[in-house]
C-alpha cells in the first residue's frame, strides 16, 4: 500500500464541505510560499455566521501531506497559522503593541497548529496527526486562554478538507463586528484584512 494512501487512512476523515464561502473573496491574500517542509498560508476568508465567525485558512499544499512524513509518520510543526482578530475594529482596545503595529487593537489571538499523538496499542489505535485552534484574549497585560478545539474533540469547530483548515467561533468567543479587522502573522510580517459587509 503507498504510503501516503496508508497515511490518509490513518487520518481524522474530513467533515465534509465547511462553509460555504461563495464567490468571497479571500480578506488576505499572502505572498507566493518560498517552499520548505513547512506549509504556508496563501490565503484567509472570514465570514460572520450568525453571531460567529467562520474562518478558513488556504495553505499551499494539501493539510494531509503537512501532517504526516513521506512514511505514514504523524509530525507536529508543519502546519501553522496565527491570526490576530480586532473584533470590535476599535485601536484603542486589545493589544497595544504601538502606533506602527497591525496588531494593535486586536482583542483576540487564534492559533492554528497540529500536534502527533502516539499509537496507543491498549486501544487499539494507531499514530495520528491533529490539527488544532486555540483563542486567546489579548486585553490586559496578561494573555488568557478562551477557548481550545481540534478536529476530533470538536469536530463541528475545527475541519479540514484539501488545502484548508476551518475555525468556528461561536458568538460567545467574540463579539465579532461587520468590520472585524484580521491580521495574518507571517513571521515577523503581518498582513492586514477587514471582514467588510
Amino acid at each position: 500500500m503507498p504510503l501516503l494512501l496508508l497515511a490518509a487512512l490513518l487520518a481524522p476523515a474530513a467533515e465534509g464541505p465547511g462553509f460555504s464561502f461563495g464567490s468571497r473573496p479571500p480578506v488576505i491574500r499572502a505572498p507566493a510560499p518560498a517552499g520548505g517542509n513547512e506549509a504556508a498560508v496563501t490565503e484567509v476568508h472570514a465570514a460572520l455566521d450568525g453571531a460567529g465567525l467562520v474562518l478558513r485558512f488556504t495553505f499551499d499544499r494539501p493539510v494531509q501531506r503537512a501532517l504526516y512524513d513521506a512514511s505514514g509518520a504523524p509530525v507536529s510543526g508543519r502546519l501553522r497559522a496565527v491570526l490576530y482578530v480586532d473584533a470590535d475594529d476599535n485601536p484603542k482596545t486589545g493589544l497595544a503593541a504601538g502606533s506602527k503595529d497591525l496588531r494593535t487593537g486586536a482583542d483576540r489571538r487564534l492559533e492554528v497548529g497540529v500536534i502527533a499523538v502516539g499509537a496507543d496499542p491498549d486501544e487499539n489505535l494507531g499514530a495520528s496527526a491533529l490539527v488544532t485552534a486555540a483563542l486567546s484574549d489579548l486585553a490586559g497585560k496578561k494573555r488568557r486562554a478562551r477557548w481550545r478545539g481540534d478536529t476530533t474533540a470538536t469536530p463541528g469547530h475545527v475541519k479540514t478538507g484539501g488545502r484548508w483548515v476551518e475555525v468556528r467561533l461561536d458568538g460567545e468567543r467574540g463579539p465579532f463586528k461587520r468590520t472585524a479587522r484580521l491580521v495574518l502573522a507571517e513571521g515577523e510580517r503581518f498582513l492586514e484584512g477587514r471582514l467588510g459587509p
